[in-house]
């Protein structure tokens, strides 16, 4: 049976439906575990199990394929709570939660990345729209969820909000500090405290 592509296809090679996440799963562990400058795309076939053409027929870059790799990750459970369509408190409570979970798995490798942007700008660049706008763009549309809802004034200055909330959330990633619920609800009563105030 030469012609059954299962034949050819060398063993404990993924089949191609799982190579693209084989690769964004090995990327993740080896960014996580050595950071983005360390680690090559040579290392993340042979750890996913394919070859470098294979990865590059999917993603033209290292940057790219590691940046798919974390928010691929994190940015469901992000968008879940985005959605949530009860209270603003505990919906945005929620949504800082989960962002901070999200990164208490993944915050080492998330650290090293914005490393890595900070003396390149192309990679700084690539950063800040596939894994920074996207999580902004969630919390926008739960704020203005809320505004829909009446939960928040018709006024109330999101891009503010947003803000405050990631300003927080990164620099406590930075400094590696407690990044948990209690923080979350705290971080959430001082945002909707300005956005009743700021209308």
């Amino acid at each position: 049976m030469t012609g059954d592509s299962s034949a050819a296809r060398l063993p404990g090679r993924p089949r191609d439906e799982d190579v693209g996440p084989a690769l964004l799963a090995a990327a993740r562990r080896l960014v996580v575990e050595h950071g983005y400058e360390a680690v090559t795309t040579r290392m993340i076939a042979e750890a996913a199990g394919a070859g470098k053409q294979t990865l590059y027929r999917r993603w033209p870059s290292k940057a790219e394929l590691v940046l798919d790799a974390f928010l691929a990750h994190a940015v469901a459970d992000v968008d879940e709570a985005s959605r949530d369509e009860g209270p603003i408190g505990p919906a945005l409570a929620g949504f800082i939660a989960r962002t901070f979970a999200a990164l208490a798995i993944s915050g080492a490798g998330v650290r090293g990345l914005m490393a890595s942007a900070q003396h390149d700008a192309a990679f700084r660049g690539l950063f800040r729209t596939r894994f920074v706008e996207p999580r902004r763009e969630a919390l926008r549309r739960l704020l203005r969820a809320g505004i829909a809802r009446g939960d928040l004034p018709a006024g109330a200055d999101v891009e503010a909000a947003v803000l405050l909330v990631f300003g927080a959330v990164w620099y406590r990633l930075l400094l590696d500090e407690d990044i948990g619920a209690p923080q979350a609800e705290r971080l959430a009563a001082v945002a909707l405290d300005g956005l009743r105030a700021r209308s």
